[in-house]
Order: C-alpha cells, then structure tokens, then sequence
C-alpha cells in the first residue's frame, strides 16, 4: 500500500513537471495561430495562418535563417574541434602548468558573458571584425565547459585501444580523430545540443556586434520584425519563436540516441 503511494505520488509530480515544462511552448503554438483582433466579427474565424505568413514572407526572413545556420554550423564545427584536442590533451598529457591552465578554464565558467561585451566589441572594432559574421564566430569557437566535458568524458575512455593503435603506428590526431572522436560520441552530442541552445538563440552579442539588416540573425530580426509603432505583434511574434525553435528541436532528436546510449554505457561499466 505504502509503495503504491509512493508511486502515485513520483508519477504525480513528474506529471506537474511535464506540464509546467510544456505550458510555455504549447501556450506558444496555440497564441501563433491566433488572430490579433481582440473582436471578429467578419466570420473569418478565431484561427489563422496569417501570422507565419507575415513572418516566413517577409523578404530578409530567408536570409536571417541563412545567417543563423552559417554562425551556429561554424560555432559548432569550431566548438567540436577545440574542445576535442583540449579535452584529450588535458585528459590524456602531462605538460608545465597543466593543472593551473585547467583551473583558469574552470574559472570561465564563473564570469558572465555579459562582461566581455565591451571587451570583445572593441576587440572587433580593432580587427575589421565589426559589422560581419565572423564577430559572432570567433570569440565562441570554445566555451570552458565543453573543454570540461570533453575532458572529464575522455578521462573514463580506456585507454587500451590508444595503445594499439599507436602499436600499429599511428600518430596522435589518428588516434584522436580515429579513436577517441568515435568513443566520444555522446558527450559530443551534448556539446552540440549545449552549443546549438546558446547560440541560435543568442540576442544581445548579434545586437551589438551587426549594424547591418542584412547581416543579423533570427532573434535579432524578429524582434524587429513585430515591433510595431504602437506595441508588439504578439501573435506575429510566437509565430516566428515557433519556426525558429525548429532547428533546435531536429538537432535533439536527431542526437537524443547518442545521449542515451552514452547514459546506459555508463550506468553498465563495471
């Protein structure tokens, strides 16, 4: 009796969570297909597909999403790159300093990007940087906590296929790039996810760092896409959170397998 209690009660709370955690996004989708006239009178109905027609036929919509995939496909690349060799050699070399270095990579994490965005505006400005797609590129090609990651996940790997391989003659980056990468799969489908949720949906260094209408990115641009002269286009505005929320969705599904499966390895080691 007192476990079924129990039981009732984890699946009732688990069940709040889920709604609380759903709300938000359906209470997203249902306000996109609203009409924004408080009264209908002209028998057209009370839903709509005008707001996502306001929002995908805008004439820079195709290419705010264009600009968005270039930041978040290089930012990725980059981010998969440089955390991988960090990682793997924090994890697996000894070298001067090594513990200290890793420290002041922990450290990143304790400071708000917020406060390097004087600092890195500057530094775009010096470099010809200012006002082009690289500025959203550069200073996020890695993040300390995808080193952390990628570091503390090679750090369980055994090391015995390195070890062959390098008794067959291969060289460090094969071992890398043929070894440790394809182990390392789950934690880099977190790192992608990580990085994909930060960047696509990134606003205040894209507002800052582009002046150009041309150059900006979705979340940028729909902000001013639906400011109106005399409020917000509430409905014109969940339309576009809803298409631009797409891409996010498709990149976890596409690697939830990944995550699981890193998830059951690790709860079956010995």
């Amino acid at each position: 009796m007192a476990k079924n209690i129990k039981q009732k009660s984890i699946f009732i709370l688990l069940t709040a969570l889920a709604i609380g955690y759903l709300y938000p996004w359906i209470y997203m989708i249902l306000r996109s297909f609203l009409r924004h006239e408080p009264g209908l009178s002209d028998g057209k109905g009370l839903f709509t597909l005008d707001n996502y027609k306001l929002i995908i036929g805008q004439s820079g919509f195709l290419t705010y999403a264009v600009n968005s995939f270039f930041v978040l496909t290089a930012v990725i690349i980059a981010n998969i790159i440089f955390s991988l060799m960090v990682g793997y050699a924090f994890s697996r070399y000894k070298f001067p300093f090594k513990r200290l270095l890793f420290l002041i990579v922990l450290g990143t994490l304790m400071i708000p990007k917020q406060t390097l965005m004087i600092p890195l505006l500057d530094l775009m400005v010096r470099i010809g940087l200012h006002n082009t797609l690289w500025a959203l590129i550069l200073p996020f090609c890695v993040d300390g906590f995808n080193i952390f990651l990628m570091k503390q996940y090679i750090d369980n790997l055994p090391k015995d296929l390195e070890e062959a391989a390098r008794a067959d003659g291969a060289g460090e980056f094969q071992i890398l790039w043929n070894v440790i990468a394809p182990l390392s799969r789950p934690a880099i489908s977190v790192l992608i996810i990580n990085t994909a949720i930060i960047n696509w949906n990134a606003f205040l260094f894209p507002l800052i760092f582009i002046d150009s209408a041309n150059l900006r990115t979705l979340p940028v641009a729909l902000s001013m896409l639906v400011q109106g002269q005399y409020g917000t286009d509430w409905g014109a505005l969940m339309a576009g959170a809803s298409v631009s929320s797409l891409p996010i969705i498709i990149i976890f599904w596409i690697f939830q397998k990944e995550i699981i499966e890193g998830i059951t390895s690790g709860a079956l080691k010995d």
